[in-house]
């Protein structure tokens, strides 16, 4: 009932008695449904064959590594590499040396108690206004609506 091809691990399934004319019009909702049905199974067997295939793919490749320790020689080229250099030390102290810039310009801006401070005041307007609009009545819906935006515009400047 069904033509199946398999070429190099690559299968295809179409039906012999249906041309594609057919196909695209079928003649009864439940005929739409079989080839949907037919297509999801298509699909989930060539989703499982290619799963199949990155498995193998991803061991063989395993497999080569190991047999040719490519990355055990880069790994060690590297930490050699980061021996000679000092590298880690100087990354390490760049970084501390940065974190201390940030610490002494957040304590002489007071830039984290401020933002702190405008967002708790930016969640208290919005928790009021989101509690005015759902007390309101209906027929003030678009006024209340407006001086949401507004609110909500003016704390995004």
């Amino acid at each position: 009932m069904q033509e199946v091809t398999t070429m190099d691990d690559v299968t295809s399934v179409a039906p012999e008695h249906i041309s594609p004319s057919t196909e695209a019009k079928p003649s009864s909702p439940s005929n739409g449904r079989v080839y949907v049905s037919k297509a999801q199974d298509v699909v989930s067997s060539m989703l499982a064959k290619g799963s199949a295939i990155r498995q193998d793919a991803v061991n063989k490749a395993k497999a080569f590594d190991e047999k040719h320790r490519l990355t055990a020689n880069a790994s060690a080229k590297v930490i050699s590499l980061d021996r000679r250099v000092g590298l880690t030390e100087k990354l390490t102290v760049g970084i501390s040396v940065v974190n201390e810039k940030m610490k002494s310009v957040d304590q002489k801006f007071q830039v984290s108690d401020k933002t702190m401070a405008a967002l708790m005041a930016a969640e208290r307007k919005l928790n009021d206004t989101g509690s005015a609009v759902k007390t309101s009545k209906y027929e003030n819906l678009p006024c209340n609506t407006v001086y949401l935006f507004s609110c909500l515009h003016s704390y995004a400047d």
